[in-house]
């Protein structure tokens, strides 16, 4: 099996769990449950993504840009709770899948 490009989704799907994991953990011990809450469910969704990208065997980028594009939205949503510093961390798997997808554009 090939493990190119297996890495990084890998990588990058463990710290998206890592981090709803902690969302999840605010629930309850926050003045704002519901953004911990919303911000879990879709750092998860990236997470669950980024592992059916490792697995997938074509077209990860596609799976990793429609799983982490949410989380980016949540974001711009909700600019009061979590502010700019996690808007742009937030734009990073998907600005790297999009760069993948335009470099496997150009090679087919």
């Amino acid at each position: 099996m090939d493990d190119k490009g297996r890495l990084a989704p890998a990588a990058a799907g463990l710290v998206y769990l890592l981090f709803a994991g902690a969302c999840f953990h605010l629930i309850g011990r926050d003045n704002a449950p519901g953004l911990a809450l919303g911000e879990g469910l879709f750092t998860l969704l990236g997470a669950l993504g980024l592992a059916a990208a490792v697995v997938a065997r074509s077209r990860r980028w596609v799976i990793v840009l429609a799983t982490t594009l949410p989380l980016v939205g949540w974001f711009i949503a909700t600019p009061y709770n979590s502010g700019p510093p996690f808007l742009i961390a937030s734009l990073i798997v998907p600005a790297v899948a999009v760069t993948v997808g335009a470099v496997s554009f150009v090679r087919d």
